[in-house]
């Protein structure tokens, strides 16, 4: 075979690998997009119906998406009839209570489990990694009779904080983030004399900035949308949380939609604008914790 035969195959080739990986690309793409799409249906239709005026129909064939009589006044009548401000710094303080104290009290579990040698080790690790087959359900019983009974938080914005200081996943994520970090680099900083709490703090934390996020954004989102727990443990309406406190919309406004709707676009804009503007961190922190 000549020289230019094996040119003129070779570029033949490298043209059928082009097409054959902008094909697979169309496809991919076709399938992320109809993911998309049925994944933000739902929430633009919400989203659109809490515009909607008193001539504007619900549900209807063809359906009605756009309003043609646009207005704000659905939000400002479920803002006036319920607390949601009282409902929002209350999520609000729990989310961000939760979410301090659980990064915080995880990342120093997990230095000992990825970093530290003590005899059973792996042992504990695991028995930690076990209890994911425990639905969290279970426990909500014991749970609840320890809040009334022992530790006298019912009814408290507390009760929805000490139960979640700390999580197996969080612990797993972290534990992986420590231990893509070299030990070499913790053995330099113990010959200058630095304790273990001073490199777990001022080293390694530092390192794993975007796992850190990512721990951050799961305790978040889980503590804004928690609702079993909360319904369970509150029922003063100035101590409930956004979700506890859509039911008492679903109540007030059983046969107004358009409220309902208002009161669920208010929930979940936070939450999504949270997420949006850590996606980034959100993204690296995961891919970290699992290449880890």
């Amino acid at each position: 075979m000549t020289n230019a035969q094996t040119l003129t195959l070779a570029r033949a080739t490298h043209a059928r690998r082009v097409r054959n990986q902008i094909l697979e690309n169309i496809v991919w793409y076709m399938i992320l997009f109809l993911m998309a799409v049925i994944t933000v249906l739902p929430f633009l239709w919400i989203l659109l119906t809490s515009f909607k005026g008193p001539h504007d129909q619900i549900v209807s064939i063809p359906l009605q998406f756009i309003p043609n009589d646009p207005t704000v006044a659905n939000y400002v009548r479920v803002w006036n009839q319920l607390p949601i401000g009282k409902f929002f710094l209350n999520s609000i303080f729990v989310g961000v209570t939760t979410t301090l104290l659980n990064v915080f009290i995880t990342a120093l579990a997990a230095y000992p489990l990825a970093k530290m040698k003590f005899r059973g080790r792996d042992a504990i690790f695991y028995l930690l990694l076990a209890t994911f087959i425990i639905p969290a359900q279970l426990t909500y019983i014991p749970s609840f009779v320890l809040a009334v009974n022992v530790f006298k938080y019912y009814d408290t914005l507390l009760a929805l904080v000490f139960p979640s200081l700390a999580t197996v996943f969080n612990i797993f994520l972290l534990r992986q983030a420590f231990l893509s970090v070299p030990n070499d680099l913790l053995d330099a900083a113990r010959m200058d004399g630095a304790s273990e709490f001073r490199i777990w703090w001022q080293i390694l934390l530092p390192i794993i900035r975007p796992t850190l996020a990512t721990v951050a954004i799961f305790t978040f989102v889980n503590s804004w949308n928690d609702f079993l727990w909360p319904s369970l443990m509150l029922h003063t309406r100035d101590n409930m949380t956004l979700p506890v406190g859509l039911i008492a919309l679903q109540g007030m406004f059983a046969s107004d939609f358009r409220g309902v709707a208002a009161g669920v676009v208010m929930t979940v804009v936070p939450i999504l604008i949270f997420f949006v503007a850590l996606q980034r961190q959100f993204v690296r922190g995961l891919s970290g914790a699992v290449k880890g």
